[in-house]
């Protein structure tokens, strides 16, 4: 079950929050046809068969959630319906264009204070903004501060995407669109922003809020598997 934050974050921006649980496709496509936006929250480790990686570290994860949110992604990107991604979202973002992840980053990439290793506490640090991208039009120039709690990260990014922040030690902490998908508003985030408070300056308010003014029609249903 998806932490009520995520809800709350939809509605305090305007919107009305639609759960969707794994379903057989042909149930999934007609609860995707509600929506006008779509947000992939945080959560489990994805399965390394997803991004071609043999057995690694990974922590708890659920296949038949992998490729709900692999039809979804999918479809969104296909018709342009507007994307957030939040920690597991923005690692689904990258594994559906064809992206690769760090499976564990203090094992692998030798980065460490990101949080998300059992028993570890949130942490906290700055990150950096990439001038002239998406997520600086909501957020503004860095350092800005964000909570942590991640141990995988996007390792290459996939088609059409660019990173678009950036932690201290290189990390990316924002991924979105770019190229010829450039007119498609898909930014995804490693931190929680739904946990923070809704004047902190990556807090989920802007985020959703920039989700919500993309969609085509006024907004009604944001989906969140």
């Amino acid at each position: 079950m998806q932490s009520m934050s995520y809800f709350s974050a939809v509605e305090a921006a305007g919107g009305i929050p639609l759960g969707i649980p794994p379903l057989p496709e042909d149930s999934l496509r007609v609860l995707y046809e509600m929506c006008d936006a779509l947000l992939l929250p945080g959560g489990m480790d994805l399965d390394p068969a997803t991004y071609g990686a043999g057995p690694g570290p990974e922590g708890e994860v659920h296949p038949e959630l992998d490729r709900t949110e692999m039809l979804l992604t999918g479809w969104a990107r296909r018709d342009r319906l507007p994307l957030l991604g939040i920690c597991r979202g923005a690692q689904m973002l990258t594994v559906a264009l064809g992206g690769t992840l760090w499976r564990d980053l203090p094992t692998e990439s030798g980065a460490v204070g990101h949080g998300g290793t059992e028993g570890e506490p949130t942490r906290h640090h700055d990150i950096e903004i990439t001038p002239g991208s998406r997520l600086h039009a909501l957020l503004g120039p860095g350092p800005l501060p964000v909570n942590s709690r991640h141990h995988q990260a996007t390792r290459t990014t996939g088609e059409n995407l660019r990173v678009s922040a950036q932690a201290p030690d290189g990390t990316p902490e924002a991924i979105e669109a770019a190229g010829p998908d450039e007119d498609w508003f898909a930014l995804a985030v490693q931190w929680h922003p739904e946990e923070l408070p809704a004047d902190h300056p990556t807090g989920s308010l802007r985020l959703v809020e920039g989700l919500l003014r993309a969609t085509r029609e006024t907004p009604r249903l944001v989906a969140t598997p």
